[in-house]
């Protein structure tokens, strides 16, 4: 199956950018890398925290973004620890007091991330339980 075509990184990173101010949040790129295809993460920062949205893809090619809540240490040095790995790394850091991502693909959370490592963990016992 041919994954779904993508936006250059530039053209997303922009209308990211343009979403939060139009919904009244501050947003930067804080980090640019390569604007043709370079990865991107998101860090959005609110009145209840951090948080730290990378991307990730589905097995049949879509892009969906994990949500990890972390604080300011935590952002800094997952950034520069990506950033060693992947000089092309874009980061957009976005300040909204209500803590929206403005992300238009699909986005899960900590707590949905938790409960789908449990369902493949349940799966995979399943499935080599006689084996």
């Amino acid at each position: 199956m041919k994954p779904p075509p993508q936006l250059k990184t530039g053209i997303w990173i922009d209308a990211l950018i343009r979403r939060a101010h139009a919904g009244g949040a501050f947003a930067v790129l804080s980090r640019r890398g390569d604007r043709d295809a370079g990865s991107v993460l998101v860090g959005v920062r609110s009145a209840d925290g951090l948080s730290l949205y990378a991307p990730e893809r589905e097995m049949d090619g879509r892009r969906i973004w994990r949500a990890q809540r972390t604080d300011a240490s935590g952002l800094a040095s997952t950034i520069a620890s990506r950033a060693d790995f992947d000089p092309d790394l874009n980061v957009v850091e976005i300040d909204d007091a209500q803590g929206r991502h403005f992300i238009e693909e699909p986005v899960l959370d900590s707590e949905e991330c938790r409960e789908d490592a449990a369902v493949a963990a349940a799966a995979a016992r399943a499935l080599f339980r006689d084996r």
